[in-house]
């Protein structure tokens, strides 16, 4: 049976094939629905290594409900956009090198491709790397950049919030490596019919399901069968 514990450790599995996860630091959390807590991983492992014994139940004044293991301070923006967002229960941070990248321009990412749609009016910018102004900087929006250091995008589901740290990841690089050349950007006036169009595509549910089975791969390559 599926649990938040399992969702969330295959969701660091998955993001680790795309190079989102190579490194200490980054978490996956869901709000738990029946209590003022959710879950989200350990810091003292990668998202490659994550299984679901290290993925931790947390209240909302950043106490582990069980247990002591070593937990990122980021979790204070956990708990602070679940205060705020009541619309949101599942939130995904990664220092990808890309997104990284795209961070240190301070701008959300251009319209260089479709899948860049996503973004489009639904990306803020963090003001600083202070823990505290990420909620409020997030406003009623999907994503959020933080400069220097990484992105969070925000669902009601687990699955959506991956898939657009996947997207975003692919649209920074492009972005990234586009630029440079001067290339234009998509017309405004296609970008809302072209993400009109990847959303009836059901691109983002299509992408989760890819990360999962990226996830179970590389739990079964590395000799594990909790993911099966």
């Amino acid at each position: 049976m599926s649990t938040p514990q399992h969702d969330i450790a295959l969701a660091c599995r998955g993001l680790a094939t795309y190079g989102l996860g190579s490194e200490i630091g980054g978490h996956v959390s869901m709000r738990d629905p029946d209590s003022d807590t959710f879950w989200m991983n350990v810091l003292d492992k990668t998202f490659e290594e994550m299984t679901p014994d290290d993925v931790v139940q947390i209240d909302f004044d950043g106490n582990q409900v069980d247990g002591d293991r070593t937990i990122s301070l980021g979790a204070d923006f956990h708990q602070g956009i679940y205060a705020e967002r009541d619309d949101v229960n599942a939130i995904v941070h990664t220092h990808g090198p890309w997104i990284t990248a795209l961070c240190a321009m301070a701008r959300p990412p251009r319209t260089y491709h479709n899948l860049a749609s996503f973004f489009a009016g639904e990306t803020a910018m963090c003001p600083d790397d202070d823990f505290e102004s990420v909620g409020p900087a997030l406003g009623d929006n999907h994503t959020v950049l933080i400069p220097y250091h990484g992105a969070i995008t925000v669902h009601e589901r687990l699955g959506p919030a991956v898939s657009l740290m996947v997207t975003l990841e692919y649209a920074a690089e492009l972005d990234v490596r586009i630029t440079p050349t001067g290339a234009p950007e998509m017309e405004e006036e296609m970008v809302g019919r072209v993400k009109d169009l990847v959303t009836r595509a059901d691109y983002l549910t299509h992408t989760w399901g890819l990360v999962r089975r990226k996830g179970r791969g590389h739990v079964a390559a590395a000799g594990e069968g909790w993911a099966a």
